[in-house]
């Protein structure tokens, strides 16, 4: 990427971090500054819930699965989920950043598909397109949450056989998910409201994030 493509890229980013309301977001969605405030402000009730539905579904006092939920969580919504943003983030910069419109039914699906890492600024259809590339977006990051906790738990739970580690990770990530989901939902109900002071808190992380997709596409 050319030196001024990427300047004009970080002025970009800044103005979509910088803007309190994702439907007025003109230069496109970076969905990391959507999801990482709500996922990050959820950690300790995501450590909770998935502990309590581990230890129930492998019959362990709840205090036996606290520590690995705790410790797994934090690997996979610390490192892991921010890092498989910027993997496919990157991609698109480089592959399929190009607008192709929203003309067709095919269009829209690869609008909140492919380039759900960096939504294109269709500014009037942002309100269905967010949601619907967050549902997307967390297919892999499920993946990945599930990659990273598995081992983790496994560690922390040596005498409980590996293949019930892994369903009991799956399971409790999808109940997590369905809760991040419900906040994530309301929170977006609220954007430009009452929350700004919530996603502020967490831009400069967010900006961090993000420019390192700049740099990554600029060196490539």
């Amino acid at each position: 990427m050319k030196p001024r493509y990427a300047v004009a890229l970080a002025l970009l980013v800044s103005f979509v971090l910088l803007s309190p309301r994702i439907a007025a977001a003109d230069a496109g969605v970076p969905l990391v500054a959507v999801f990482l405030p709500p996922l990050w402000l959820a950690l300790a009730p995501i450590i909770v819930v998935e502990a309590f539905v581990n230890s129930r579904i492998l019959s362990l006092p709840f205090r036996r699965t606290l520590l690995p939920a705790t410790l797994g969580n934090i690997a996979s919504t610390i490192v892991g989920i921010p890092l498989i943003w910027l993997f496919f983030a990157t991609l698109e910069m480089l592959f399929f950043s190009t607008p192709e419109g929203l003309a067709t039914a095919g269009a829209k699906v690869y609008a909140v598909t492919v380039q759900s890492p960096w939504l294109i600024p269709y500014e009037k259809d942002l309100r269905w397109m967010v949601p619907a590339a967050l549902l997307f977006f967390s297919i892999p990051c499920f993946a990945v949450s599930v990659l990273v906790e598995a081992p983790i738990n496994g560690f922390g739970l040596p005498t409980v056989a590996r293949r019930a580690i892994w369903k009991a990770t799956a399971k409790s990530n999808l109940a997590s998910y369905l809760c991040l989901g419900a906040m994530i939902g309301g929170m977006l109900a609220l954007q430009g409201t009452r929350l700004d002071s919530l996603y502020n808190f967490f831009s400069t992380i967010s900006e961090w994030i993000v420019e390192i997709v700049v740099l990554l596409a600029k060196v490539m």
